[in-house]
């Protein structure tokens, strides 16, 4: 039988790993070292903290924005979560903190995985799990705000590392990695919803980049995995549409659409001096959303933003580019709650890793073949479809963390080249 030149050959069991352990402390000293020397705050209590506590009274899924009670605000999987945590004797802010110190560990294990099975070399491996482990998104947010950044990383990991797989495996004609992947994509639908773009991405890649006799088995794949998907999910938007009569997956989408399309907006939920969108809109509209129900704010947002898009193509494809770029770049209220210190860390820690990562692109890119290339390519692919995501929507800064990790996949060829090392290091 002839070889298949686009299979993705999973990498060689090497011995012991025992530098993920060297990962997985750096990824916990990062954290405690930033919670020490910022002095142990007690962390920030967001809107996710309000609804868990509306649970926990008894008073249901309820948020309140714009004057009315929202049942469907955001996906409920990390609401759900603290809210549990809420419930559980002892210091609650703690346990949730630690949880998503491992959570933050898991993803820097996770990217170090996925960096030593496109290079089969330890060495690389390990330099990408070390710059996700001290990511500043999720160093910051792990322990300054009970927020579930974390929680949204290890799932676009995990979504990633087992559409590799499912891809991996339909070449070969199985299906139990799809429908494992088709859980897990349910299962990150849960918390967000863009992360389902991620999975799709990799599946058209997939299926562009193969010979064309292996398309009718991609296809059937694809259809396999968003069903398996849908009925994970299934759950909440039966839930939904027993409280709305119609389907829906959160109340908020249209206003987030909104706040990302329409004439006051640069791509952002604010303008460069931290002023929100509702402030700058038409007063007349901003009224019309105030005191209004949650579907009515959830219809008035959407055909407000839809109008947009139809009346103004230019204005609208303008802000799809802004947003694209700062997907890669800065947004325009970039760094406006953090110190000025603080910017300054972050956005030359992030060009440095920019330059790496593209460099390291360029010198993998060259000495790879096409086995290689194609999980590089798949790589590239989940956040490629989060990046098109984003450019149709709105766009925060934190969204574009899963592009860092797979940077920082592609910096560590560039790190270990500049240190002279070899082209592929196999652990013994």
């Amino acid at each position: 039988m002839a070889t298949d030149p686009t299979r993705v050959t999973p990498a060689p069991r090497w011995g012991h790993r025992a530098w993920m352990a060297w990962v997985a402390l750096a990824a916990l000293a990062a954290r405690i070292g930033f919670f020490t020397v910022s002095g142990a705050p007690a962390p920030k209590h967001l809107e996710y903290s309000v609804i868990a506590e509306h649970l926990n009274a008894g008073q249901g899924f309820v948020f309140e924005q714009y004057g009315a009670p929202y049942r469907a605000w955001k996906e409920p999987l990390y609401i759900l979560w603290l809210a549990g945590v809420g419930r559980m004797p002892g210091a609650h802010d703690a346990i949730a903190l630690a949880v998503q110190w491992l959570l933050g560990v898991a993803v820097a294990l996770g990217i170090a995985r996925l960096a030593e099975r496109l290079y089969r070399d330890s060495r690389r491996g390990l330099i990408a799990g070390l710059l996700a482990a001290v990511n500043p998104f999720l160093v910051y947010y792990d322990t300054r705000l009970l927020h579930p950044l974390s929680l949204d990383t290890a799932l676009f990991v995990a979504v990633v590392a087992a559409h590799l797989s499912a891809i991996d495996r339909c070449f070969e004609g199985m299906i139990g990695r799809t429908a494992q992947a088709g859980l897990v994509t349910g299962l990150a639908l849960w918390e967000r919803a863009t992360l389902a773009s991620s999975g799709l991405a990799m599946w058209l890649v997939a299926l562009i980049a193969g010979p064309k006799n292996r398309r009718p088995v991609i296809l059937p794949a694809i259809v396999m995995w968003i069903g398996i998907a849908g009925l994970v999910i299934a759950p909440w938007f039966w839930r939904n549409y027993q409280l709305f009569g119609r389907v829906i997956y959160t109340t908020d989408s249209a206003h987030v659409f909104w706040l990302g399309n329409n004439p006051w907006s640069n791509g952002t939920y604010s303008d460069a001096r931290g002023e929100r969108v509702i402030a700058l809109a038409d007063p007349a509209f901003a009224q019309r959303i105030a005191g209004a129900s949650e579907l009515v704010q959830y219809d008035r947002f959407r055909d407000a933003a839809r109008a947009f898009v139809r009346e103004h193509p230019l204005r609208f494809a303008q802000l799809c580019l802004t947003r694209l770029l700062a997907f890669v770049w800065f947004s325009p209220n970039a760094g406006i709650e953090y110190t000025p210190r603080q910017q300054q860390l972050y956005r030359g820690g992030y060009a440095l890793l920019l330059v790496w990562g593209i460099m390291g692109w360029l010198l993998w890119w060259a000495r790879s073949g096409p086995e290689d290339r194609l999980v590089g390519g798949l790589l590239l692919a989940s956040v490629g479809g989060l990046a098109l995501t984003h450019s149709l929507i709105a766009i925060n800064l934190k969204h574009r963390v899963p592009l860092e990790l797979i940077l920082g996949i592609f910096a560590a060829e560039a790190i270990v080249r500049l240190i002279g090392g070899h082209h592929k290091t196999p652990t013994t």
